[in-house]
């Protein structure tokens, strides 16, 4: 007859927390098998130890420990979006097949280790994700929201001193700004403006100190692992400008703006800095150029052209209107979709009607209207 003594049991009073507040046993290993197995931090993890979990897919780099004081910032859902960013997010941000490894093992290997650019990617990763699970659009877009409050002001605060180091983290999480920006836009007229009259879209101006980390920092990151983000860096001469087949009626537009004499010479700088973007937007022979071509208008506007967008002048809408047929190009990026058309509209709408005529162009170009045999 078999015996009904109970089993021995040795109580664990040295398991960590995780387990004390699960009631569960814990082994009392370092770190114990209840938090590996569930990849949850643990209280018992050598301080020297970096990551949890082992023999780990080859393409999903890991999530460091998260530590005690760190543990309100990350929950169970973002180990989700952090996976999703690496199976799909990743591929749909790359430009082109050759970058699909960059975004999945380089970047998300970097966000590892720098808290702003690990709390973009999962921005941003919910933000594809409820492209893909519109019933989930408002926990995810809620999620995004969360991660990027906590993104900007530590990617601020590492700009402010940055490092060869630390240059291609910044990089990495700048080149994610606009896509977050035009995926979480709730209308058209909020990737330009914000709220509060008379101030730009957040995005505009966070673009400038991007931009000022690919400047002052460009021989490190020529030499980084990030470098086939920049793809070509060539600026034409203004001499060459001419040869696209776009700068004819730019160069046609900077008579016919509605701007006072005082203001023609700034006016005819930021055409020339546009005139660069759409050769370089006709001449490129990669996805990644020409998208690149695209966002290179943005960081270089002047601060009197932003204020005159600010002030919604009518002459810097109608320049924005050109620069949407350069996003229009390349509003095949997730997105990018079903973007261009709209905020187009939106600019027409704040041009007086007598300027009207001079976004005939732009409006034809990207579709809105069937495209007319002459403009103006």
């Amino acid at each position: 007859m078999a015996s009904t003594a109970r089993r021995a049991h040795r109580k664990s009073r040295g398991g960590c927390t995780t387990c004390k507040s699960k009631k569960v046993k814990c082994d009392e290993e370092q770190p114990c098998s209840y938090c590996v197995k569930r990849q949850l931090s643990c209280s018992l993890t050598p301080p020297s130890l970096p990551s949890i979990g082992s023999g780990r897919d080859s393409r999903t780099p890991e999530i460091r420990v998260v530590q005690p004081d760190e543990e309100k910032d990350f929950s169970f859902t973002d180990f989700g979006l952090y996976r999703h960013f690496v199976t799909s997010t990743a591929i749909a941000q790359a430009d082109d097949s050759a970058l699909i490894a960059l975004w999945r093992d380089v970047v998300v290997d970097l966000a590892t280790q720098y808290p702003y650019l690990l709390h973009e990617i999962l921005a941003i990763a919910a933000l594809h994700r409820r492209s893909l699970i519109p019933e989930q659009a408002d926990h995810l877009e809620r999620v995004a929201t969360e991660h990027q409050a906590k993104a900007i002001p530590l990617f601020r605060q590492a700009l402010a001193s940055i490092s060869a180091e630390t240059a291609p983290p910044l990089f990495a999480c700048s080149c994610l700004f606009i896509p977050y920006h035009f995926a979480a836009a709730k209308d058209v007229s909020s990737l330009l403006f914000n709220k509060e009259a008379g101030t730009l879209a957040e995005w505009l101006i966070l673009i400038q100190g991007c931009a000022a980390i690919t400047m002052e920092q460009s021989a490190t990151l020529m030499r980084s692992s990030l470098r086939a983000l920049l793809g070509d860096l060539y600026t034409p001469k203004v001499e060459d400008l001419s040869s696209g087949p776009s700068d004819a009626r730019l160069v046609n537009l900077d008579s016919k703006l509605p701007i006072i004499p005082e203001q023609r010479e700034t006016y005819a700088q930021t055409l020339v800095k546009l005139r660069v973007c759409f050769y370089l937007s006709d001449k490129a022979d990669s996805p990644l150029d020409r998208k690149n071509a695209a966002l290179r208008f943005p960081p270089i506007m002047s601060q009197h052209f932003r204020a005159d967008l600010a002030a919604k002048h009518p002459a810097a809408m109608i320049i924005m209107a050109y620069w949407c047929v350069l996003l229009h190009r390349v509003e095949d990026r997730w997105w990018l979709r079903e973007r261009v058309k709209p905020l187009l509209l939106e600019i027409e709408e704040l041009v007086p009607k007598q300027y009207r005529v001079l976004t005939e162009w732009p409006l034809g170009e990207v579709g809105v209207y069937p495209k007319p045999d002459m403009y103006y």
